[in-house]
């Protein structure tokens, strides 16, 4: 079974008011998208979808984690995820449409519809730039102590070495001029 299919919703046989959807996106997710920076994950999406006759309010809301390496001390981790975001789908043609990041036009006569794409962004979207957390606080933290430990004597050292950096010193007192 495709692992997107899930994502797929009959227009057609939905009628107009408040429906809710609850997805899990997994590691199988990620790898139907080409190229995706994520191998593996444990989301749950939550998607309120508010149908009128020719628009729809979609809500996803998303909580759960990713497998990344840490940009600290790089040992695999399970980075927390989660996030909100809306889209608006219009029925109807886009001829005077203005261009909006989230909202988008489908023909009326469109009788399935996916979130797959959507969802797929608004995750990878919500991953932080530096892909660390404050693991410390976990029962068991995944961190690499002995790289951690390197880093902070190399730190030192250079601080010993260089106790003074004229680049560093001319920048200094820049601010307060």
């Amino acid at each position: 079974m495709d692992s997107l299919q899930p994502y797929i919703l009959p227009l057609k046989g939905l009628g107009d008011g408040l429906h809710e959807f609850e997805f899990l996106i997994d590691g199988d997710f990620f790898r139907s998208f080409p190229d995706c920076p994520v191998e593996e994950g444990n989301v749950k999406l939550h998607v309120t979808m508010e149908k009128q006759p020719r628009l729809m309010v979609f809500d996803f809301s998303f909580t759960g984690w990713i497998k990344a390496t840490c940009d600290r001390c790089l040992a695999p981790i399970d980075l927390p995820v989660n996030g909100q975001n809306q889209l608006l789908v219009k029925l109807g043609e886009a001829e005077n449409a203005v261009d909006e990041d989230d909202v988008v036009y489908i023909p009326i006569e469109t009788s399935t519809w996916s979130l797959a794409q959507y969802a797929y962004e608004y995750v990878l979207l919500a991953l932080p730039l530096i892909k660390a957390y404050a693991c410390e606080e976990d029962e068991n933290p995944p961190c690499d102590f002995e790289t951690l430990d390197r880093l902070e004597d190399a730190e030192n050292d250079e601080a010993e070495e260089n106790p003074s950096n004229p680049f560093r010193d001319a920048f200094k007192d820049w601010n307060k001029a």
